[in-house]
């Protein structure tokens, strides 16, 4: 039996978690047969986004939406997948840059089409009701 929360607060926070790691799971068996984790297919499209330029690991992890994500691990297994290249920078040698090849950037175009239709996940909601979520999750974030 669920133990029941201690007030609506604490049953915020509970559905907030669990929601996370239902659309986390989503993804993630989305992108299973890609061989990509939910951090690494966001590390692609963000480059992508860029591509054929590069940013930096710092850069990168900018634009990332887990804070936490630590990027070296990251970017170490999408290199060793070839998917991206390290380079150094021309103009400053202690920076590295990461980049797409453009055998990648079409891996993740291919990859993206299985995302096309991603709001489905949310397609229940009304256009209000999404209206009112986004403005409360940006008022969670920004107190």
């Amino acid at each position: 039996m669920e133990k029941q929360s201690i007030n609506e607060y604490h049953r915020l926070i509970k559905n907030l978690h669990m929601t996370d790691g239902y659309i986390f799971n989503y993804f993630g068996q989305k992108l299973a047969p890609f061989d990509l984790s939910v951090q690494q297919y966001i590390t692609l499209r963000r480059l992508s986004e860029v591509y054929p330029n590069s940013l930096t690991a710092g850069e990168l992890k900018e634009k990332m939406t887990d804070v936490n994500s630590d990027m070296t691990r990251l970017t170490d297994r999408l290199v060793a997948k070839n998917l991206i290249v390290r380079e150094v920078d021309p103009q400053n040698r202690r920076r590295i840059n990461l980049r797409l090849t453009e055998e990648s950037y079409r891996f993740v175009e291919a990859v993206a089409v299985e995302f096309k239709n991603f709001e489905s996940i949310v397609s229940h909601l009304t256009d209000e009701e999404v209206r009112t979520m986004n403005t409360l999750l940006d008022k969670i974030r920004n107190k």
